[in-house]
Order: structure tokens, then sequence, then C-alpha cells
């Protein structure tokens, strides 16, 4: 008999576990212990289905969808016959049957009659939609700085081959040159550009703003960025601004009027001066020159609800990333929601948050999705660092899926490295195999795969602020890294099951090679890499989709794999992957 880890069962209805998609779909997600049982059953009822609630219930299969060391996680997707649901699961192993609702377990699954016992959803509200443009889109990082240049040069400063990348120096990489730059993005199949903030500041990097409703002048005008806007819809992209609004800088005009009058000042209460720093303001970090600023005061809300809007609105910019989004007021989050919807239906709007962020995204009132620092950190220490086996990796991949609804999953920023870390090809030690090992990956992964300025040229640079070096315009011509990232946006825009297509661990092998399945409802496509520092070779056995047939595809390299008694016989280089499907 089947020794079952009955610690491991568990359901929370809410959040990940228990949710409406914006079709009306409900889904149900059960954790239990890694193979214990052989069959789950959801049997869903109404509240309202009396007497018998239960008699004549749906029975709806569940299968796998994720896996770890420990657990499985089952999943069923069903159009419920009255959204008013109530259920519970039936779990089978062996000749054993249990049954779990609102109660516990419990052996045997032969009674239902009490319906307040079983798990509740109240009413299965439609979740939001996600704009249909950034699901799987492929994004573009730019620090303005330190991208491009155009025009005169000011005075004092830095010359585009200089070493100085401190915040105090400036290159005067500026909106001119980004416009210049839109037919290059374009041709290297970017669909979204985010970029860091461009508002008037004294840094390079302008997280420290003194005026949010002026550009600063070295990077341009209103005009330009209207421009640049209009230019990049014309060519099928989308703009995200960086909003700044946990702290400003010591020169923001309210700040400076607090500090100067205290108390007697209108905008005191937009900052938090209660001596936790030693210069007697909270800041961000520990960094006087950022004061922390208060948005639980109604006017300091109301103040940066208008910046928000004013930019969608006057530039027509398609959304916003938003600074130290944890540390925030979480109720100005959904004002703010709420005016960006407003103002752009299609807005988005993105957290910067650094671990688990259910709470910020899955209620559907606050932020569409987040930078996914979580799927981060799995790559690095994988590809980079090679910290952890295949097999952790793969266990580190499904337990982040399982954070978040499809919806969200869809939308999420994946990315290499950012102006706030190592870029990947210095964390591997400069090994340009591992960037284009991990790149591949991660545009063949679910999300939106964001590409930090540079990395298509394999560009290098350590922690902060060495991840910010102009970028290297002058070695585009003939680079193979170049042609690769442009190689994989590009199939990956004609591929609706790599943007929007669900993940399934296919096959893992200790040496290192990693098969991964992505469907959707019109494509399937089998994903292989090499995750390891060495050749490596395996025989794949194919879904049943692909077993029948003689040869298959590879999206990337457009080379035929000939398939043998539903087997693939493949080897890898470092750094290689192939995406496989059905040839047309």
């Amino acid at each position: 008999m089947r020794n079952i880890h009955f610690d491991a069962v568990y359901h929370m209805p809410w959040l990940e576990y228990r949710h409406a998609t914006p079709e009306g779909k409900v889904v149900l997600r059960l954790q239990t212990g890694r193979g214990d049982f052989s069959r789950v059953i959801a049997k869903v009822t109404s509240n309202y289905n009396y007497p018998d609630y239960f008699a004549n219930a749906m029975q709806v299969e569940m299968k796998v969808a994720y896996r770890d060391e420990f657990h499985d996680w089952y999943e069923c997707v069903f159009t419920p016959e009255d959204v008013r649901v109530k259920y519970l699961f039936v779990l089978e192993s062996d000749e054993q049957i249990f049954k779990l609702d609102a109660a516990g377990l419990h052996f045997g699954a032969d009674y239902y009659e009490d319906i307040s016992e079983a798990f509740a959803f109240a009413y299965a509200y439609a979740a939001p939609a996600m704009p249909e443009w950034a699901k799987g889109c492929v994004g573009y990082q730019i620090f303005p700085d330190r991208f491009r240049r155009e025009g005169e040069n000011e005075p004092g400063l830095e010359p585009w081959t200089s070493d100085r990348v401190q915040n105090e120096f400036r290159y005067g990489g500026n909106l001119r040159g980004i416009i210049k730059a839109v037919p290059y993005l374009k041709e290297l199949g970017v669909q979204m550009v985010y970029s860091t903030p461009m508002f008037l500041s004294d840094s390079s990097h302008r997280y420290n703003t003194f005026d949010y409703f002026r550009i600063d002048p070295l990077l341009g005008t209103e005009e330009d960025l209207r421009e640049l806007c209009d230019e990049l819809h014309k060519n099928g992209m989308k703009l995200i601004m960086d909003g700044v609004f946990n702290h400003s800088g010591v020169e923001f005009a309210p700040f400076k009027d607090a500090k100067e009058k205290g108390k007697d000042s209108k905008y005191y209460n937009w900052f938090f001066f209660d001596n936790t720093e030693e210069c007697g303001y909270q800041t961000f970090g520990h960094w006087p020159y950022m004061p922390k600023l208060n948005l639980q005061n109604p006017d300091c809300a109301e103040y940066f609800l208008r910046v928000g809007r004013y930019w969608i609105e006057k530039c027509h910019i398609d959304g916003w990333r938003l600074d130290v989004s944890p540390e925030v007021w979480p109720d100005f989050w959904r004002q703010y929601r709420k005016m960006i919807k407003t103002a752009n239906p299609e807005g988005i709007m993105i957290a910067e948050c650094w671990d688990d962020s259910r709470e910020w995204l899955t209620t559907g009132d606050m932020f569409d999705a987040t930078m996914h620092y979580v799927l981060s950190r799995n790559i690095w220490n994988r590809f980079c660092h090679h910290r952890i086996s295949l097999a952790q990796f793969d266990s580190c991949l499904n337990r982040s899926l399982m954070l978040y609804p499809e919806r969200i999953n869809q939308v999420l920023w994946t990315f290499l490295g950012s102006h706030d870390t190592a870029r990947l090809r210095t964390r591997a030690g400069g090994d340009l195999r591992m960037l284009h090992a991990a790149s591949f990956f991660q545009f063949t992964f679910p999300g939106a795969p964001i590409i930090y300025y540079g990395d298509e040229l394999g560009m290098q640079g350590g922690d902060d602020p060495y991840c910010r070096f102009p970028m290297e315009w002058h070695n585009v011509e003939g680079n193979v890294t170049h042609a690769h990232y442009r190689k994989l946006a590009h199939v990956r825009a004609g591929s609706s099951a790599l943007r929007v297509g669900s993940f399934r661990t296919w096959q893992v092998e200790e040496n290192g090679l990693y098969a991964y399945l992505r469907q959707s409802d019109d494509q399937q496509v089998l994903c292989l890499i090499n995750t390891a520092l060495e050749p490596v070779s395996g025989i794949i056995r194919l879904p049943e989709e692909m077993a029948g047939a003689a040869v298959l595809t590879d999206l990337y390299a457009d080379v035929p794999y000939p398939v043998q008694d539903g087997m693939l016989k493949v080897t890898l280089a470092v750094g290689e992957g192939v995406i496989l499907t059905l040839p047309e």
C-alpha cells in the first residue's frame, strides 16, 4: 500500500488555488504529495442546488499541471453550471478514497450531505482581462542616459567610450536617440519598450526626481516624448514609463517646502519627518537624497494620480512600471489602477517586486504583472553559477508557475538582467554560450521576455552601476548574439504556443538536457535545451501528437529532425536549443 503524505494535501479557496478566468471559467488547483494519488476529481455544485447538493454534481477530472521534488499540483478548468460555486475534492490512491473539503481530509467519500463544509466560490466573477498586446510580448529595457545620443553635445558630458559609469556622470543619451533607434528595435523584434525614469533630476539614473511634470532637458522635451510614443505606435510597439512614487529627490518642490517650513508646510505630511534616519526623515534605503513619500496622505496621492494620468493623456504612453512598489501604501495602487484603466483601458501596470508578488497581483485590483525576479534568480543559479541541478531548476520553475493564475503568467516580465543587477554574461564569467542558452530559455518560457539593452550584443557589466555602460552601437553589424536574439524574437512572435501556451516539463536528464512542452489551442512545440557546460546527447520520447511523424522541424534553425519509433535522438552543443514542431 502506498505511503501517502497527508500533510502535503493542501487547498486554499482563494488566490492561485481558486480563481476565475477572464472568460468566466473556474480554475481549481490542489496540492498533494508527489505521486501519492492516481486520480483526483473535483465535485462541483451550487450553494442553491438543494436539497441534494452533490447528488448530481459536476465531476471534473483534475490533471497534474506542475510538479516539484515533493509535490504534485493538480488543476482543472471548467465552465460552472452556476457561478455560485460549492466544491470538494475526491482523491484516489490504490484502493483508498479520500474526501477533502473545508473541514479537512476524510477517509472515504460516500457522504456529502453538509454543504456548509464544502469549499466556496461565492460568486465566480470573471477576472479582469489582460491587454492582448501584453501577452507574451517581447520587451526591451532602455536606460536613457546610456542608450543613444543624437544632436549637439552638452558641455560636461562623458565621452561615449568612458568607463566612469557612476551616478554622477552623465552621457547625454536622449529621446532623439531613442527615436533614431526605432528601426533597430523593430528589426530586432521588439514589441514593447520600457524606459527607466525620464523626469528632471541631477543623476544619470533619475530615480531622485525633482519635477514629475517635466522631462529632463538633457533628455529632451515633452514633445520629443510624444513623438517617440507616436513613432513606436506606428511601428507596432508600446512604451512603458518608470514611475518613482515611493520617494522623490531632495529638490522636489514639496519636499523643499516641507523641510524649510516644517509643520507649517502644507506638504509636511507628504513625507515622514520622524527621525528614523540620521537625516531626520525616512528615505529609500538609507540614502538621504531620496526622501520617502507618504501616499497615505490624500493630497500626496492625488498629486501622483495626476502625474500618472498626465503622461498617458499628453504623450500617449501605454502604462507604468512602478518603482519599489511593495513599500508604497497598498490602497494607493488600487487608486492608481483605476486611473490607468480609465485613462487607457489597454494600459498596463507593472510592479517592481523582487519576491513572491501574489499580494499585489492575484486580487485583480492592483498590478497586472511584476518583474519576475523569482524566475530570474533560478535562471542565474542554473545557467550562470550552476549551483543547482537541472532537476532542482525544473522544480523551481514549476513552483514559480504555481504562484499565479495563467493569465498573469502570460504577462509577467521575465528578464536576465536589468539596471539594478549584473549582466547575465558577466554572472556567467563572460561565457557567451550561457547567455545564448539562458536567452533561449527566456524566450521559450511563459511571460514577456525583456531584453536589457545591449544584452543582444553580448555586453558585459557587474553590479550597479557597472551594468550601465553605454550601448555598443559599433558592435551591431555581424554580431552573432544579435542574430540569435533577433531569431528568438521573431520565432516567438509567430508562435502562439510560445507566446501564450501552457508549460509542461517533458524530460529532465542528469547530463543537463532539458525538454519542455509548450501548447496553445492551435499549436504544440517541444523545446530542447542544453543547460550544461559540456555538449549533451539523449533520446527524447515524443508527445503522442508528434510521435507518429516522420520528421519534425526546428523553428529556430529551420532544419529537419528525423523521428524513429516515436523517439528523437539529439545532440546539442553548449548553449544550443531547438524548438520542434510538426512540419506544415
